[in-house]
Order: structure tokens, then sequence, then C-alpha cells
């Protein structure tokens, strides 16, 4: 329909402008007042639909357009009959079609977007189809038929799985969606996002045609698959596990999954936080503890050896009774209060310890 008619070029002479008036002659024989009967119904039915119709001869002519067609293209009648359909096309439609190389075509139909002169946008789907109804033979349908809504729907769903996409893929989690079966197992993978793909080592296909309990460590299958059982209760749920990589490299995970149905089945998306880093920090902090208990313990104990040879130190010296005796004791007395003062710093040692263990 976009593409003129070269055949119709030429201005229509009055008689065929007559003839594509919106009524055809009133006859006075019952055959003329039935054919008239039958062009008003159909005219009457077709005026009826919200789609914009043209009613095109066997001329190849403008015969008649719907209200619709007028509203649509702000068309007169009088105006638009008998003139060529390659003409009316290129004069009133073309004008208002975005892109008109871009239009696009499938399944003898075309879609069509429309910007008016105030701004307003406007989709229609462009159709022809034979008309071989009495008293119209031989004529064709011209369909214009209006999807603005549903492609004003569309543009929203574009423009929301293009946030949906950034969010999944640009995130620095693993996010993984797979299904639950009634009995809480795991069964297949339906999407996976880039940094999953990237950490497990696998590429988009290979990992959705695997199972989720292909990456769990053998040995945690059972812990998992009780962890799983709990969205029968709850709807969400979160953990520690660790995934196992194509070449076999574990990696330990905090994961956090939800569910939630889609397409009637019972659905799970999981994040997954790579917590490499917090276990190595975790290690290292259980070792600086255990470094820190070893040598308090070893304090207290070397402690416990110093004061026995000293309380014997101290009491030879009060068995003889000179001033060198008395000296001695008297460093030895020295010693001992030195040592009483380690040992509570040993025991506030520990009580830091202590609170330290609670709070990191």
């Amino acid at each position: 329909m976009l593409n003129d008619d070269s055949a119709t070029e030429t201005p229509p002479d009055p008689q065929t402008r007559r003839s594509g008036a919106t009524c055809p002659e009133t006859g006075t024989d019952p055959h003329s007042r039935m054919q008239n009967f039958l062009l008003f119904t159909i005219y009457q039915v077709l005026n009826e639909f919200e789609d914009g119709i043209a009613l095109i001869d066997e001329q190849n002519r403008v015969r008649w357009v719907n209200a619709s067609m007028r509203r649509l293209f702000d068309l007169n009648e009088a105006d638009v009959a008998g003139m060529p359909a390659g003409v009316f096309t290129h004069r009133f439609i073309n004008p208002l079609v975005e892109d008109a190389e871009k239009v696009i075509a499938t399944a003898g139909t075309r879609e069509l977007h429309l910007r008016k002169p105030n701004g307003e946008e406007c989709w229609l789907e462009y159709s022809s189809r034979p008309m071989q109804i009495y008293p119209v033979r031989n004529n064709r349908l011209e369909i214009y038929r209006k999807i603005t809504r549903w492609k004003l729907t569309e543009r929203c769903l574009v423009e929301s799985e293009k946030r949906y996409r950034t969010l999944f893929e640009k995130g620095n989690d693993a996010i993984l969606v797979f299904e639950l079966s009634p009995e809480s197992v795991p069964t297949r993978f339906v999407e996976a996002n880039e940094v999953a793909c990237r950490r497990l080592g696998y590429s988009r296909d290979e990992l959705l045609a695997r199972s989720p309990l292909d990456i769990v460590p053998p040995e945690r299958l059972g812990e998992v698959l009780a962890i799983l059982k709990q969205f029968r209760l709850n709807d969400r749920i979160l953990y520690e596990s660790e995934h196992v990589a194509k070449g076999g490299n574990r990696v330990p995970v905090e994961i956090n999954s939800l569910h939630f149905p889609l397409q009637g089945k019972t659905t799970v998306l999981s994040i997954s936080r790579d917590i490499s880093e917090r276990k190595k920090m975790e290690e290292l902090r259980r070792k600086v503890f255990s470094r820190i208990e070893q040598s308090i313990e070893q304090s207290a104990a070397l402690s416990d050896q110093i004061r026995q040879p000293l309380q014997m130190i101290m009491g030879l010296a009060a068995m003889e009774g000179s001033a060198n005796s008395r000296e001695i004791a008297r460093q030895a007395a020295v010693i001992n209060a030195l040592v009483d003062r380690l040992s509570q710093g040993w025991i506030e040692s520990e009580k830091v310890c202590s609170v330290l263990r609670r709070h990191y």
C-alpha cells in the first residue's frame, strides 16, 4: 500500500468520480432497490468498525472510506472518492508514516508507525483482502487496524526487559534461576547471568544444560537438598555453601534464594556471592586468636614456673637472717610483684580476646 501504483497516476475523470460516491445511483426497479439496500447495509456495518477501512473498486480507485479511516487520516470522503489508490496512498498516508523504508512486513501485513501533525503517535497494521460479497464483487478492502495500545505495551515490555537485563547482567553477584520439582528437588537451570558463567567456567548454553545439583560438592548434596525443602515454609533462604566450577575448583558462596511461581512451575532465583576473601579473613582471624591464646597460656605457665624457684629462694634467704639474705629476699619480693603484674595483664588479655571473639 505504501508504493504508488503508476498505472493509476492519472487524475480520475468526472464519470469515475461520480461512480465513487458514497451511494450508488438510485434505481426504481426491485433489483436496483435490493442492490442499494445491500450496499447501504455493507457500508453501515463497515462504518461501525474501529479500524480504518478503504473500499477499492475494480479500477483500483477509492470507492468509499469509513468513519474511522476519515478520523485517522483527517479525510473528507468527497475529496477521496474515485481517487486512484496509489495517489490516495501517496497523498494522505505516506506523509504520516515515519521511516517508511523500514516498514515491517510479515505474512501479507505491514506495521505503520504514524506521527500526526499534532505530534500524536499511532501504530496501524495494514492488510488487504478481496471483497467478494454481492454487490461489491471484485473489490478489495484495505484495512488499517489500530494496534497503538499493543505497540505501547510492547515498548514498555521492551524497556522493562532492558532494565531487567541490565540489572541481571551488570551486578557483581552470580544469579542463577532454576526450577524445583514438587519434592523440592532442583531440576534444571532456566537462566544464568554472565557473572555466574564466568565464575563457574561454563558458557551460558553449557550451564543451562546442567542441573543446579551439578555444581554442588557431592558431600554437601544432602545438606543443600534439606535446605531447599525449607521453601515449603519460607519464601526466602540465606545459607552458605560451595560451588564446583568446571575445572573442579570450589568457590565458597553465600546464597540468597527466593522462590516464586513462573508459568505454573516453582522457580528459584538464587543470588550467589563469592565469599572467598571473607573466608580467608575468617581463617586469618582464627589463626591470630589461636596464637594470642597460646601466648597467654604459655605466659601463664611461665609465671607458675618462675614462682616456684622464687618461693624457694625467698624461703632460704629468710632462714639465714644475714644482711645479704635480707637483700636477696627483698629482690625476690620485687620479682614476685612483677610476676603478679604480668599475671594480671594475662587475665586482662583473656578478657579482651573474649570480647574480640564475640564481635569479630
